[in-house]
């Protein structure tokens, strides 16, 4: 079996045997797959015989199975989707309605305390009026 023609590119006979697989040795297999894998006007002949020859039909439908497939991860996508977005409202319902209101403390800011030098003043007149109701009992004893 000639496999290549004098110009190089491959015999009708040839591509006919690849197409029934009837080609018997695996390297003259591999010689015609890396030929057509780079030239063009072989590979168009080898496409135009393939159009020619009948077309295989399964053993078995798929179609069912495949429908049920796409049926159960149409359902997935959409549940685990919108199964997120319930999940979140959920948790902010509960965080915003389920709580008990809330006593806001406020802090004692600095403005809010009195200042140093009025403490001061408070305690050096208390200070004074103690000392001179101290002194003043000494005088009545005299």
């Amino acid at each position: 079996m000639e496999v290549f023609r004098a110009d190089g590119h491959l015999t009708d006979e040839a591509l006919l045997l690849l197409i029934q697989e009837g080609v018997p040795e695996e390297l003259t297999r591999l010689e015609i797959a890396e030929h057509l894998a780079f030239c063009g006007e072989c590979l168009e002949r080898y496409t135009r015989l393939l159009d020619a020859a009948p077309l295989l039909t399964p053993a078995r439908s798929c179609e069912r199975s495949l429908w049920a497939r796409i049926r159960a991860r149409a359902i997935q996508a959409f549940t685990s989707r919108y199964a997120t977005a319930a999940a979140a409202v959920f948790i902010a319902l509960t965080v915003v309605w389920g709580n008990p209101p809330m006593e806001t403390v406020r802090e004692v800011f600095p403005e809010d305390r009195p200042a140093i030098t009025e403490r001061i003043g408070e305690t050096l007149s208390q200070a004074i009026t103690e000392l001179s109701d101290f002194l003043g009992g000494f005088r009545s004893h005299s």
